[in-house]
């Protein structure tokens, strides 16, 4: 009793010390709720995978749960909207690094800014927890990720062969530097 007792007590205690708090956000006109990813949605992120990378799953489910348990500071929330899961985003910090490590927008719901939104709390959290830099891997093939990721201020470093075990592309590994607010 006391030992599922203090697990509660855990994972209360790590709610509550999230960097935000679920809430309505507008995007482009557009009302969506943004709130932290849980077990319930693993199901929901892999048919969102499925729907943008064309029916193949990059993440598995157990990938999903290990990520958002993960004792390492992190940050895994989703925009959904009318209780649709509509983008997600992934990141962990690692030394002064924040690296994102899966992010997915619907494609009903892109081009509408939420890779954006999604990206810019990321970017809150990282310096929030003094991080110096945010990075990411994109495949090769999507250009239009690419310059998404330039125009928020990322550039590549260097290309990481065969990244993508499936089908062995090569990966672009980006990296953002940090300014502190002033």
């Amino acid at each position: 009793m006391l030992k599922k007792f203090s697990g509660l007590l855990r994972t209360v205690i790590k709610r509550k010390s999230q960097p935000f708090e679920a809430r309505n956000v507008s995007i482009k006109g557009q009302e969506y709720f943004l709130r932290s990813i849980t077990d319930y949605d693993i199901k929901e992120l892999i048919a969102l995978e499925k729907d943008v990378y064309l029916g193949e799953v990059p993440w598995t489910k157990s990938a999903f749960l290990t990520e958002i348990h993960s004792p390492i500071p992190h940050l895994y929330i989703c925009l959904t909207y009318k209780e649709e899961l509509a983008a997600f985003i992934g990141a962990r910090v690692v030394g002064n690094d924040a690296h994102i490590t899966n992010v997915a927008v619907k494609r009903l719901f892109q081009d509408r800014g939420l890779g954006t939104f999604l990206i810019d709390e990321v970017e809150k959290f990282a310096i929030m927890k003094s991080c110096v830099t945010m990075s990411l891997e994109v495949r090769i093939s999507n250009k239009d990720a690419q310059r998404l990721y330039r125009r928020l201020g990322f550039e590549g470093q260097k290309i990481r062969r065969n990244y993508y075990t499936e089908n062995n592309e090569d990966a672009l590994e980006m990296v953002k530097p940090l300014e502190e607010e002033k």
